[in-house]
């Protein structure tokens, strides 16, 4: 099984809330071809947070039905624009059961995919990052009290990997999260030292945008984990491929150019 990698798809939702004006042309025509051609139905991918637009879960149901036509086995964590999510893990089960190939979601928790365990948190903005773009689909400012919950958040689920490793010691090890755990300075955060700790093969992440904000986040190894940016634009409007097979790592997708218009 291969595993991808996709983030900010920013699924219009019932809302109709388009990308038009960050210039993400016929969005997500673009990605849905490239994913139907690139993923297939026993491969993984994880869909790194601000899955959608919808404000609550009545609103993300066509977006989920879009997901689930997608071929590949899902696995989905929230994002700073995922207000649809909600605070309990119970719901969000029952929201997203309908949905054959959605194979789990990160809340607090672990998910295996084949011979994958992956583990991981949405994060925040921590007092490391550099200064980037503002606006809808800018940063967060850093908030101690976030960034210390996310690592609660984040070892909580590092803790469950690590009980399913125990059960399965063969899993490859894999972090998803929202915002960079690491920036391009590759000065350390707690985020980083957690996942660092872990010695997962492979950390993706997403939440960049655009030429300055891609620039932001760290992309390549450090302290012995590969991070891997795949954000919509920064991935080209395309799956990223993270792992070709179990323990074996493969090239990160080619950046958009800047402007981040869909490449088919």
């Amino acid at each position: 099984m291969r595993l991808f990698a996709i983030g900010d798809t920013h699924l219009p939702s019932t809302r109709g809330k388009t990308m038009d004006r960050f210039g993400w042309t016929g969005h997500p025509g673009p990605l849905a071809e490239a994913w139907d051609r690139t993923v297939k139905a026993d491969d993984g991918i994880i869909v790194a947070g601000d899955i959608s637009w919808a404000t609550k879960p009545a609103e993300v149901t066509e977006d989920l039905a879009w997901l689930d036509a997608r071929p590949g086995k899902k696995v989905l964590l929230r994002g700073n624009h995922d207000y649809w999510w909600g605070d309990s893990a119970a719901k969000l089960r029952r929201l997203l059961e309908p949905y054959r190939s959605v194979v789990g979601f990160l809340h607090n928790s672990a998910v295996t995919v084949g011979p994958y365990v992956v583990a991981g948190s949405r994060l925040w903005t921590t007092p490391q990052a550099p200064p980037m773009p503002g606006g809808e689909m800018g940063d967060e400012r850093a908030d101690g009290g976030y960034v210390e919950r996310e690592a609660r958040r984040l070892a909580l689920s590092i803790e469950d990997a690590k009980k399913r490793l125990q059960a399965t010691p063969g899993l490859t090890r894999v972090v998803a999260v929202h915002f960079p755990p690491l920036y391009a300075t590759a000065t350390p955060t707690v985020f980083s030292e957690l996942i660092e700790g872990f010695r997962p093969a492979v950390c993706v992440y997403g939440h960049l945008h655009g030429a300055e904000g891609i620039a932001a986040g760290f992309q390549g190894e450090h302290g012995g984990v590969r991070y891997v940016l795949a954000s919509c634009d920064a991935a080209g409007f395309r799956p990223v491929l993270l792992l070709d097979g179990p323990r074996s790592t493969a090239s990160i997708a080619a950046v958009a150019e800047p402007g981040g218009s869909p490449v088919g």
